[in-house]
């Protein structure tokens, strides 16, 4: 206790009537000529005490912390050591046990797998004749075409037994990389899944590619026939040997994937 303390406590002892003032001024003398060193002793415990008690807090917290950083670390290492699918093939088969988040993998109609990887659908299935097993890519689901109708009828048994097809557009069009990029998607499946053959044709003989080219519409011959116009609004139909895509950019691609999927048997038109 420090001196002023002690004087204090006198003080209040005298006003109490507790002490005599001749007392009171006989503890006086004493408390002031009590040596500093015993007065430093007693503040110098005080702050080891304080700063005791301030340790023992910081001790509290850095373990608090500490424990927290290493939930942090076992978690983090749990989850970045899961295994990963690393293949088309493993993520149909977490797919198919429902393992897949919505926009990784679905199962369309209850039977049909398709999952998402590097950034385009695969779906898994047989090939037509039952021969191959195939993981063809789109570059659309099944769900997100389901807003698109294709219109009319197209002569089965005529595609079936097809070989070879013709593919036409308008050379004079203004896009020519969307509709390059949607006739290259449906060659790629009629080549390696239908095992039918593209021939390049034009609409018409107005520029100098196509001069070497027949010219091939809807109505000039019996083969199949893709035929890709560039329009305004979304249309797609089937005219007996001839499928039609009508579009815009990438609504050209996405009717594409459209017909591929009513092709497969997947999608009804």
């Amino acid at each position: 206790m420090t001196k002023e303390k002690k004087l204090d406590e006198l003080r209040e002892s005298l006003e109490a009537g507790i002490v005599s003032k001749e007392e009171y001024q006989e503890q006086k003398r004493k408390i002031e000529e009590e040596p500093e060193a015993e007065q430093k002793h007693e503040e110098v415990a005080g702050e080891k005490t304080e700063k005791t008690s301030m340790g023992s807090d910081k001790i509290l917290i850095i373990s608090v912390l500490a424990l927290i950083l290493l939930f942090a670390i076992v978690f983090s290492f749990r989850a970045f050591n899961q295994p990963q699918p690393q293949t088309i093939e493993e993520m149909h088969i977490l797919n198919l046990k429902g393992k897949l988040n919505p926009d990784q993998g679905y199962i369309y109609n209850k039977v049909y797998s398709f999952i998402k990887f590097d950034n385009l659908w695969y779906m898994q299935l047989q090939s037509p004749k039952k021969t191959r097993l195939y993981n063809m890519a789109l570059r659309y689901g099944p769900k997100d075409l389901e807003g698109i109708k294709i219109k009319g009828r197209l002569n089965i048994s005529l595609f079936d037994n097809a070989t070879d097809y013709y593919v036409t557009f308008d050379p004079t069009g203004n896009d020519f990389s969307h509709v390059a990029l949607a006739v290259g998607d449906f060659n790629q499946h009629m080549v390696n899944a239908f095992f039918k053959t593209p021939i390049a044709a034009c609409d018409r003989n107005e520029t100098l590619p196509c001069a070497a080219r027949p010219v091939i519409t809807c109505g000039n011959t019996d083969k199949i026939v893709l035929y890709v116009k560039e329009a305004n609004e979304t249309n797609v139909y089937y005219d007996d040997n001839c499928i039609v895509i009508e579009g815009n950019e990438f609504e050209l691609v996405k009717d594409v994937d459209k017909v591929l999927l009513n092709l497969y048997g997947i999608m009804e038109q």
